[in-house]
């Protein structure tokens, strides 16, 4: 049965400037290059056939060329693999476009405008794609009939937005509906810094792979590519992480604690148990809970620097409230009973969790600022 080994990669958007980190920008810009490196090394290591990269390989067209040249170089070391390059709404073909410098190596395959492929005929493959030429696609990039024929492994590679049928995007839509008709046995998509599980519509497997590096607190967890084989009517496909480091968003709950160093230690104690041995290499968005005594508010900006030595990166939010009995406020004859009545009678007539989740915070808010401990911060 022919079959080809593949490896799926989209969204390493090297050389954005990550300003969100602050001063750890700059080394994470690199270990996104490093990332890259470890792909190839992959490709290497595991006689990988084909690598697909499926879109926004770079933040933009204004890349430095020597990320340009880092990527081609990187490239060129591994000349059995054949490389599919199909630029996304970031890096997009344009006139000033990294994919039309010189010294791209041989083994690389940059898809133009329209779905285009080439054939590995000692495979029996046939690998399409297509490139976006501006930010935006309106219409879908997938072809109107099925491309599908006798025996050849039909592989596609594309940036684009899943939708349901009829639903519109402004990048390059595709629905289920029409990946079962395409007629391929893998498409592999970029675009969603998500992975999907392997999917499938009709005969057609497909995926989003995420991104293999997370670039800020709305990309958590681990990250990595899809590698495996595709033979005719089916993959074997199986996700592999690649990360150097996770963006983590970890709620921690510090009731009791009386003091910013107090705090500190409940946290790095419980990410230490969290995590293990990777746990300093993360990076942390950390939200402070629980219930305090009015006599003590966290400072998070004072927490964050006493673990700053830690960590590779953390910084936190409070959303501790007051320790109170608030069925006994609420019987006081003074202002604070009279809130604490009419914002319990509020949360009784919310409608969802969400919003009496939103109230319940606007309460301890409020009982904070009768104790004269809120600050301009709090939200």
């Amino acid at each position: 049965m022919n079959q080809i080994k593949i490896l799926h990669c989209a969204d390493l958007h090297l050389g954005a400037e990550l300003t969100s980190i602050g001063n750890a920008a700059r080394q994470r810009r690199e270990e996104m290059l490093l990332t890259f490196d470890r792909i190839v090394s992959l490709c290497r290591e595991e006689k990988v056939e084909l690598l697909l990269i499926a879109g926004d390989l770079f933040e933009s067209s204004g890349v430095d060329i020597g990320v340009v040249h880092s990527v081609q170089k990187s490239l060129s070391e591994i000349p059995d693999t054949i490389v599919a390059i199909a630029p996304g709404n970031h890096d997009y073909l344009s006139a000033d476009s990294p994919y039309f410098e010189e010294d791209w190596p041989e083994n690389v395959h940059i898809y133009q405008a329209g779905l285009t492929s080439f054939d590995l005929p000692e495979k029996g493959v046939r690998v399409w794609g297509t490139a976006f030429t501006g930010t935006y696609v309106t219409e879908t990039l997938l072809p109107e009939r099925s491309i599908s024929e006798d025996d050849t492994i039909q592989i596609c590679v594309m940036h684009g937005d899943l939708v349901a049928e009829n639903q519109t995007s402004n990048y390059n839509p595709v629905s289920p509906v029409q990946i079962r008709f395409s007629g391929f046995d893998y498409l592999a998509l970029g675009h969603i810094h998500k992975r999907t599980e392997i999917l499938k519509s009709g005969a057609t497997a497909y995926a989003y792979c995420g991104c293999p590096e997370g670039r800020g607190f709305d990309e958590l967890g681990e990250k990595g590519v899809y590698i495996g084989t595709v033979y005719k009517g089916g993959v074997d496909l199986s996700f592999l992480p690649v990360c150097r480091r996770m963006n983590l968003e970890e709620p921690v709950d510090i009731s009791g604690a009386v003091s910013n160093n107090e705090a500190a230690e409940i946290v790095l104690r419980t990410l230490r148990q969290r995590y293990g041995a990777r746990c300093a290499e993360n990076l942390y968005k950390v939200i402070l809970k629980g219930a305090l005594d009015a006599s003590y508010t966290p400072d998070c900006a004072a927490i964050a620097m006493r673990l700053e030595k830690e960590f590779y990166y953390i910084k936190l939010k409070d959303k501790t409230h007051v320790q109170a009995d608030l069925s006994e406020l609420a019987k006081e004859n003074s202002l604070k009973g009279i809130f604490v009545r009419k914002m319990l009678e509020k949360i009784d007539e919310c409608k969802s969790e969400e919003q009496a989740s939103r109230c319940k915070r606007a309460l301890y808010i409020g009982l904070k600022a009768f104790d004269s401990e809120v600050t301009l911060h709090e939200n």
